[in-house]
């Protein structure tokens, strides 16, 4: 039990064994009615999780996501890097293959010399930095357009899930979205 609860428990029940003294009884039931308040808030208080108490690594897992742009489902795994951002990769694609039976490419990257990486071989999430119970500043890349966008994420209220923000340019422009953790 916290340290807090249990010394205010203490001068709580202290309060109640003051003499009978009409003059102290009402100081003494004001107090025990403020130190009980005190109690409850706190109490309260430290059973409720928040931005502070939620880890920068709490990102770190797998999740299933809906591509914004296409009809793609994928599966992406977040992990932390040497510099303390956070990163992704694709570990699984609704439709890892063309039509023609041959792995998807990255046929759409502007750089010719990356046009034959499947989505395996790519990080497609860098750059996200945890601030302020959120993960910002980070890049998201989309194979199948051939574009780059922000991206910024957050932990969705009583959900192992996040929230997603892509944007172009500023957070004003762009696409909320969901990612499952697996």
């Amino acid at each position: 039990m916290n340290k807090q609860v249990v010394l205010l428990a203490v001068a709580l029940f202290s309060l109640v064994r003051i003499s009978y003294h009409k003059e102290t009884d009402r100081v003494a039931g004001k107090l025990q009615r403020l130190l009980a308040a005190a109690i409850a808030i706190l109490l309260f208080s430290t059973s409720i999780p928040t931005a502070a108490q939620q880890s920068a690594d709490d990102i770190c897992g797998t999740y299933l996501m809906e591509s914004p742009v296409s009809d793609d489902v994928v599966k992406i795994q977040i992990f932390r890097t040497k510099n303390d951002s956070y990163q992704g990769r694709y570990t699984w694609l609704s439709r890892p293959n063309n039509p023609d039976g041959t792995p998807r490419t990255d046929v759409k990257n502007p750089n010719p010399k990356l046009r034959n990486r499947t989505a395996f071989q790519l990080v497609a999430v860098w750059g996200l930095v945890y601030k302020e119970g959120q993960w910002v500043d980070g890049k998201i890349y989309d194979p199948t357009t051939g574009k780059t966008y922000g991206i910024k994420a957050k932990r969705m209220k009583g959900s192992t899930d996040i929230e997603v923000r892509y944007y172009w340019k500023t957070t004003a422009i762009g696409l909320n979205g969901r990612w499952r953790r697996q």
